[in-house]
């Protein structure tokens, strides 16, 4: 064959997507004519399908290199494999040349104005999308673009409206628009058009994930690493999927999959931390918390992150020196705070003095918090001031997604010493304060209808899905039982670590006089003489003679109490008491 017949034959097999095998026959007519400018440009191509920009990026410069006189189109696809690796500015100078060359290509005008946006020149951006219109006002991708750009809402979704099978107008809309209903149907219309769009996956894959509908995007970003499997985008996607699932090795193979491709990314060091940690490969976790810091030294997310480890190392000080600078950084988020309590709960034991001085710092740097009042009243062994009920809201709307996993660290042996002391359980069952749900899940059977009442909504919410609770309120107990229509065919009262939060539980026990109650508490020391007290830990303690002495108060007939531990604390036993009235 002719080398011009051997051209054709490449760029026909190019054409039909065999890929390979044209390969194969450019590199061969590249060998006799190693400074034909249309080859390597053809190889970029190629390279450019496949995903391998940088390999493209040098076809296009030695296409542009060996060319006999400047040729618009070898710089537009230069700037569209720079514009991919996310060398914004060279992009945009190869763009720039393409035009300057030929002012009329309609296609390098709309990628110079995305990639003028992504630099952040606004207006240079809106010019170069309405030069692209202005060379044809048909131009449906300017348009998109124009719109998507000014957010111009209403356009942009009449017009993709319009064309069911334009992918770039249907992708626009579902990025653009707020309606969730309308991203999800643009989205999925832009990917039905073009299967193997690894923007459109992409963004239909982002979408599902920010609606947590995991599994689904999943598929999506491994298709995406089927078609270019060095999509750091969506290989960190998928490590992070992998990690919420609890899927370590897999996880952990994406995440070091990510490093191979960037080591700078700050998400994935992060994140591998956080998979290392769940599983207690401690060093490590502290190294790649470290290297995310290092990145980005502002962020409160790592330092909240790298004082759990060194908190469970028993480095408390260090520990809250972290923690507190993430607070500073980020005041409204009460998980910080929460931590920083038990944390303080724990030096506490430790170093009773240092504990006080830190938490009166902080109390009198924020007077106002909820978390630091009612640690510094329990360090003190106060009664606490602050609305209980407030706290416990707020407490527990934080831990509640997180609450299951925590009560099985805790090895609680609430539920079983209930089962051991009312073997049968019939009837209508009111669980205060039932959390997500455990105490339901746990005691349900065809005999039972269970009641649960919990301030907290994120608890109640999840408690629902457990689909074990006929009736469920969110609301507080006392608002619940003075109610007494509440509990008008309620057969037995169950509250497993719940008043453990509440200080005087004399109004909750006197409200249920006529009632089964069986409920947890944790027990005072002898020495103390109070009926109860505040920890640092932001729970009480209950005397063993103030539960008698409301049992008497209220004339219940039986007052068993059950001494037992009703959870582990710094792997320690915490003592506790387990009471049945009736």
């Amino acid at each position: 064959m002719t080398y011009d017949s051997r051209l054709n034959k490449a760029i026909e097999l190019h054409n039909m997507g065999a890929l390979n095998e044209a390969l194969d026959i450019y590199q061969s007519l590249l060998q006799m004519t190693p400074e034909n400018s249309d080859i390597w440009n053809l190889l970029g191509l190629i390279s450019q399908s496949k995903g391998e920009h940088l390999k493209a990026i040098d076809s296009f410069l030695n296409a542009v290199k060996y060319s006999p006189k400047p040729f618009a189109l070898y710089y537009f696809n230069l700037g569209l494999s720079y514009k991919a690796v996310n060398k914004k500015n060279e992009a945009k100078d190869a763009f720039l040349r393409a035009v300057n060359i030929d002012p009329q290509l309609k296609e390098v005008w709309n990628f110079l104005g995305v990639v003028l946006e992504e630099c952040g020149d606004h207006s240079e951006a809106i010019k170069s999308f309405c030069k692209a219109l202005d060379i044809d006002n048909d131009y449906e991708d300017a348009r998109a673009n124009l719109c998507f750009y000014t957010k111009d809402y209403l356009t942009i979704e009449r017009l993709a409206l319009a064309q069911e099978n334009n992918f770039i107008l249907n992708l626009k809309a579902g990025i653009l628009l707020d309606d969730t209903e309308k991203k999800e149907f643009f989205l999925r219309r832009a990917v039905n058009v073009e299967p193997d769009r690894i923007d459109g996956l992409m963004a239909l894959a982002n979408f599902l994930l920010s609606n947590n509908i995991k599994s689904e995007a999943l598929v999506l970003y491994h298709k995406v690493l089927n078609l270019n499997d060095d999509n750091f985008d969506a290989i960190l996607a998928v490590a992070n999927i992998y990690l919420d699932k609890g899927d370590y090795a897999n996880a952990e193979k994406y995440f070091n999959k990510s490093f191979e491709i960037c080591r700078d990314n700050f998400d994935a060091y992060l994140n591998y931390g956080t998979l290392l940690y769940k599983q207690k490969k401690i060093n490590q976790a502290l190294e790649a918390y470290r290297k995310a810091i290092n990145i980005n030294p502002e962020s409160a997310e790592v330092s909240y992150n790298l004082s759990l480890i060194l908190k469970d190392l028993g480095e408390f000080e260090e520990a809250l020196g972290l923690m507190f600078n993430a607070y500073l950084r980020d005041s409204k988020n009460n998980l910080y705070a929460i931590n920083i309590m038990e944390t303080l709960a724990e030096l506490a034991l430790e170093n009773s003095e240092m504990a006080l001085k830190i938490a009166q710092n902080w109390h009198n740097t924020m007077p106002d918090n909820i978390f630091s009042k009612r640690l510094l009243r329990g360090i003190c062994g106060e009664q606490d001031e602050v609305n209980d009920e407030e706290y416990v809201a707020l407490l527990f709307d934080e831990f509640a997604y997180t609450y299951d996993e925590k009560m099985a660290n805790l090895d609680t042996k609430i539920i079983d010493k209930i089962k051991e002391i009312i073997p049968e359980i019939k009837g209508s069952v009111l669980d205060l304060g039932c959390g997500t749900g455990c105490v339901g899940a746990s005691l349900h059977n065809g005999d039972v209808k269970f009641i649960g009442v919990d301030l907290s909504a994120n608890m109640i919410d999840l408690a629902r899905k457990k689909g074990v609770y006929e009736e469920l309120y969110c609301e507080s107990i006392n608002t619940f039982i003075k109610n007494k229509k509440n509990l008008k065919d309620v057969d037995l009262v169950i509250a497993s670590d719940v008043f453990c939060y509440l200080g005087d539980i004399d109004n909750i026990l006197g409200n249920l006089k006529n009632k089964k109650i069986v409920f947890s508490v944790e027990k005072s020391d002898d020495c103390i003489n109070k009926d109860y007290y505040l920890q640092a830990n932001g729970r009480y303690k209950h005397s063993k003679k103030y539960i008698l002495d409301i049992a008497k108060k209220y004339k219940f007939k039986n007052c068993d109490i059950y001494e037992l531990s009703i959870r582990k604390e710094a792997n320690l036993d915490v003592c506790g008491m387990l009471v049945y009235m009736w």
